[in-house]
């Protein structure tokens, strides 16, 4: 994937009420499975102390938890009953975390510009502690048709429907993904550049249970924007360029390869869907 020279944030992350937007640029790595935790770190630990002669002025952090606690996070697929969504590039989902959030989402395919728009509506309440107890349950599913339907509000299932004519009834789980995330934070003059992850996604194919597309393992590292980037970081070319550096490097270490395909695509093509 590639990235221009500089990047304009005017409209990077937007709330309001219930509905986000936030429009997704960065670099997104394969990472061979086979890569041990032990490994990746390693090489994080060695960026941590050379980052700063490689890009001027910049510095990787990482909370305290996160190499002994990664955040898990859980994410269930929708769509129609032949895939439409995995052939266009696009995706519905829900994603939660058992303690902080739970939301939908409709992310379209990247486009020319290689930005990704994610149309975000945050769960509250019942709705949320719902979703983020039970995910896959019918009741979850209850909620997500629920919340499509409505017209009354700005949320994922309007721009479902304008962008391929698909109805929220139209949709039922695909996919499921736990997804283990290791997060680093790449600061430039003290102030937010990128947020990192290093990710270990568990899969599993909803519509056929068994042994065999349980738990499926892929693995990748995001290196994107972080989400309220300041307008003059956005626009400085280090930005872009630490991206650059961080892909070389990892490329260098453990072979990894630039892709397009979002986590949806991924995961199918590790449970053998085409």
């Amino acid at each position: 994937m590639t990235t221009s020279s500089a990047v304009d944030s005017d409209a990077i992350f937007t709330r309001n009420g219930n509905s986000v937007v936030f429009n997704q640029l960065g670099v997104k790595l394969e990472l061979d499975s086979n890569v041990t935790d032990e490994s990746y770190y390693a090489w994080l630990d060695e960026m941590i102390k050379r980052i700063g002669t490689l890009v001027a002025g910049a510095q990787i952090a990482e909370k305290s938890y996160a190499r002994t606690e990664p955040r898990l996070n859980t994410g269930v697929y929708y769509d129609t009953l032949d895939r439409k969504l995995l052939r266009s590039g696009a995706v519905l989902r829900t994603t939660c975390n058992v303690k902080t959030h739970a939301f939908c989402a409709f992310k379209a395919p990247t486009d020319q510009e290689n930005v990704r728009r994610d149309h975000r509506y945050i769960f509250e309440g019942e709705e949320k502690a719902m979703i983020q107890s039970a995910p896959r349950s019918p009741s979850s599913f209850a909620i997500v048709r629920q919340l499509l339907g409505r017209t009354d509000i700005d949320q994922p299932g309007v721009h479902l429907l304008r962008s391929y004519g698909i109805r929220g009834d139209d949709l039922t789980p695909s996919i499921c993904i736990e997804q283990y995330r290791h997060p680093f934070y790449v600061w430039l003059d003290k102030k937010d550049a990128l947020r990192c992850t290093m990710d270990r996604a568990y899969v599993s194919d909803m519509r056929h249970p068994s042994a065999e597309n349980d738990g499926k393992l892929f693995s990748e590292i995001e290196l994107p924007l972080f989400p309220r980037i300041e307008s003059t970081v956005a626009r400085d070319p280090r930005t872009v360029r630490l991206m650059e550096v961080l892909s070389a490097s990892l490329a260098d270490q453990f072979g990894t390869r630039a892709t397009s395909d979002n986590k949806y695509q991924r995961a199918a093509k590790t449970l053998g869907i085409t």
